[in-house]
């Protein structure tokens, strides 16, 4: 065997250094961007480090919060008591919108309630309307701390969830979810318009008194335009006006036609004449014909079609009202004042409530 042909194989000190080996160090501006990337993950992992210690606390301080009502020790954990007294489907629904919330609340460490409770406590307040005296003894507070406790969680409410829960959406995104009943009939409707009215106290003020005297429920009272979806979401709902005021006064003065877009439909009552001023947007008001005479065939199928799907409105409203009691009135005159805001407590309350309901399931059918 002749080994003088083999193919010679260079030895290991022959062989070509290998790519890392080549350079024996790194380049200087490499080291660099490595350093500051690991000063900066240190500086992520101090934070994180210190928020876990924190909410490690406020877990710790949470589970040894001492329960200061017994009511509320029977409901917390309750379906039934829960959906009795807060208007929540379940105890689990109340947790989840307690947890969402509870960062607008300032704690203080003299507070009897933990935020918790205190959530709790104005959910019974809004559902039941009891008064301060009846809430001190459930909760067993004083009856200043009531008070003090409702409007905090009232406007922490209101400026947490206001935009973000009472929405306007676009048509498109409405025909997702859109009930036959609107499909067949009425496939572009955004809005569903009505007028309510709750009872105030008399005002001492004679003027301040026929301003607010509503001639249809023939006493004081607040008047607020609201609106719907198809699928009985409230989109809209305006600040108070006196009761006196008509329908289309608030529709003109409430910001509500801003919000339409062109090819919109909106099904409103014959009483709300505001046709010209949707128009001049690019949308429609259909209502139900308003005529002396007798309605021809077409006109009694219209009709009865617009009322037939406008029914779904007046029932979210009919709801509402049995929900919340305090929506009932009568309503005391210093929640109706209005200070730098431009948003008197009563307003705040109001769209409370459409908030809450928004959260909650819909009463209107998909088919």
């Amino acid at each position: 065997m002749d080994l003088s042909t083999r193919e010679r194989r260079p030895s290991i000190k022959e062989e070509e250094p290998l790519s890392f080996v080549q350079s024996s160090e790194e380049p200087p501006q490499i080291v660099s961007d490595l350093t500051k990337e690991i000063e900066k993950l240190s500086a992520e992992l101090q934070e994180l480090n210190e928020e876990y210690v924190s909410l490690k606390k406020e877990f710790a301080a949470y589970c040894h919060w001492p329960i200061a009502s017994n009511f509320f020790r029977k409901c917390q954990n309750s379906d039934k008591w829960m959906r009795v007294y807060t208007r929540m489907q379940t105890a689990k629904s109340f947790e989840i919108q307690n947890k969402a919330i509870q960062s607008g609340v300032v704690e203080h460490n003299n507070s009897k309630l933990c935020k918790r409770q205190q959530f709790f406590f104005t959910l019974v307040k809004l559902t039941h309307n009891p008064t301060d005296l009846d809430l001190a003894f459930r909760f067993n507070i004083n009856e200043s701390t009531v008070s003090r406790y409702f409007h905090s969680w009232v406007n922490c409410l209101y400026y947490k969830l206001n935009e973000r829960v009472i929405i306007w959406l676009l048509i498109s995104e409405l025909k997702v979810a859109m009930p036959m009943c609107f499909r067949r009939h009425y496939p572009n409707t955004v809005s569903i318009l009505h007028c309510f009215e709750t009872q105030i106290q008399i005002p001492i003020d004679r003027n301040d008194q026929a301003a607010t005297y509503s001639n249809y429920k023939s006493r004081n009272t607040v008047k607020y335009l609201i609106s719907a979806t198809p699928n009985g979401t409230i989109n809209f709902i305006s600040k108070g006006y006196a009761g006196r005021k008509s329908g289309q006064f608030i529709v003109r003065n409430s910001g509500y036609i801003d919000k339409l877009k062109p090819g919109d439909w909106v099904l409103a009552d014959k009483g709300f004449e505001v046709a010209e001023e949707i128009g001049l947007r690019g949308a429609k008001l259909i209502t139900r014909f308003k005529t002396a005479t007798q309605l021809t065939q077409l006109e009694t199928e219209i009709s009865r079609n617009v009322s037939n799907v406008r029914i779904h409105i007046e029932r979210e409203i009919g709801c509402m009202s049995m929900k919340f009691d305090i929506m009932c009135g009568p309503v005391i005159m210093s929640n109706l004042n209005t200070f730098e805001d431009n948003v008197c407590f009563y307003d705040k309350i109001v769209a409370v409530c459409c908030i809450i309901s928004n959260l909650n399931p819909s009463i209107i059918p998909l088919e």
